[in-house]
């Protein structure tokens, strides 16, 4: 008798169970090694164009260019510069007219760039598209291009329309590397797309003086004078303005919880802070004046910085007196000009170089375009986070002097209609309807 080993019995069952089990995973295998292949291949398109047709519209040379190395944001304005930024440096091309062509609509956008930060290239004209940028110098139209390639970077506009404008400035030569291709330069491109409005930035900043604390131990309450507080008062026009100006859609923030609370400009929880850090492209400073030597003076004002034009202050003063026919401060202001007084440059006593603008709110609320941290020991050391930011293009608005008694009294009797006056003529002004 020999021993014979049992026979299993298949299990059929089992088998078709494991069969099943191969033949999925098989095939989410091939479908994800398939899809990985495609996003792969997949290359970077603009304008909702095919990957040929991007190919053709970017994969260009030109005979003349010109060369830039520098560039920065002041309110809405982007300044380009053959040289780093610095006013000591003269602004090349200061005069010249710049021209942005949309690639994916074929239109294009012309302006002449000033000498003053604010007015350079203006982005609350740009639509949405892929912009080749030129200069035209001479009568030459010249492809501008970088000194080297730029690092990603991004800049929101303020809101309009329910929507802000997201601008990538894009210069790499190396652009086209995924199809295969070298540009010969670094050519400077405007990207330019909409999104959604974050919650948690200001399109303006609204500082009320009052309880400050930048150049006294104690808070200081401002001009109390003919029946007036200059804390009180101002808090009030911050709040009513704030209301006008959100009736535009505009998102609007105040340096000041309530009326009481202490601050100073200076620091990174200081009043100006709080506008870098919410993306605040415009900030304004409320204010009264007062001239207790001579109660005969009286005015309404706005400040604008040295480095700034007077465009801005001109559209408010002019819809002051047009429609409200408010006095217009005689001091400090041209003939041409009147209520309108431009900082004058003071020295520094760390650089001993005379190139800091005199109100210190307009100096360290413009970012890099107007030498915020440099001014001072103290601004150095408290905001040197504001050193390379974008700036808030900065006005100071002087609502009449209360040392005057007729000022002071237009004031009480007119406070709502001052108000709406001038939350329509800054929303005109910076190109924003209802």
């Amino acid at each position: 008798m020999h021993y014979e080993p049992r026979q299993r019995r298949m299990n059929w069952k089992a088998a078709a169970a494991l069969l099943v089990f191969l033949v999925v995973v098989g095939s989410w295998m091939i479908n994800a090694f398939l899809t990985n292949d495609t996003q792969q291949q997949r290359k970077t398109t603009i304008c909702g164009l095919s990957e040929e047709e991007t190919l053709n519209k970017l994969n260009k040379t030109y005979k003349d260019t010109i060369e830039v190395k520098d560039y920065l944001y002041y309110g809405e304005s982007l300044a380009l510069y053959q040289d780093s930024y610095s006013p000591e440096n003269k602004d090349t091309l200061s005069g010249n007219t710049v021209e942005l062509r949309n690639v994916c609509t074929g239109d294009k956008v012309s302006m002449t760039m000033e000498n003053y930060v604010d007015q350079k290239i203006h982005l609350d004209e740009l639509k949405e598209g892929f912009y080749e940028v030129y200069i035209i110098e001479e009568l030459v139209e010249k492809r501008v291009v970088f000194d080297k390639a730029l690092e990603e970077n991004t800049y929101t506009g303020i809101k309009r329309n329910n929507q802000v404008s997201r601008i990538s400035l894009v210069a790499d030569k190396n652009l086209l590397k995924e199809y295969g291709k070298t540009l010969n330069q670094n050519y400077l491109f405007v990207d330019v797309t909409t999104e959604k409005p974050s919650s948690k930035d200001v399109d303006v900043l609204l500082d009320p003086y009052g309880m400050n604390m930048d150049l006294t131990w104690l808070p200081d309450e401002g001009y109390s004078e003919n029946g007036l507080v200059e804390n009180k008062e101002m808090y009030e026009a911050a709040l009513l303005l704030k209301k006008e100006l959100e009736s535009y859609g505009l998102r609007v923030g105040i340096t000041k919880e309530n009326v009481n609370e202490e601050g100073k400009a200076y620091g990174e929880n200081g009043r100006l802070a709080k506008g870098y850090k919410q993306n605040a492209r415009y900030y304004l400073l409320l204010r009264f004046n007062s001239n207790p030597l001579d109660t005969d003076i009286r005015g309404f004002e706005v400040h604008n910085s040295y480095y700034s034009s007077k465009t801005l202050a001109r559209n408010i003063v002019y819809r002051m007196q047009k429609d409200l026919h408010m006095e217009m401060s005689p001091m400090y202001t041209s003939t041409n000009d009147p209520g309108i007084v431009t900082s004058y440059l003071m020295k520094s006593d760390v650089d001993q170089k005379q190139l800091y603008d005199s109100n210190l709110y307009l100096r360290e609320s413009g970012g890099r375009a107007t030498l915020a941290g440099r001014y001072s020991e103290t601004s150095i050391e408290q905001n040197k986070s504001f050193v390379n930011a974008n700036g808030m293009q900065g006005l100071e608005i002087d609502f009449g002097y209360i040392s005057n008694k007729k000022d002071a009294q237009y004031w009480k009797d007119n406070k709502e209609k001052i108000i709406h006056t001038l939350a329509e003529a800054f929303a005109e002004g910076i190109n924003v309807s209802k």
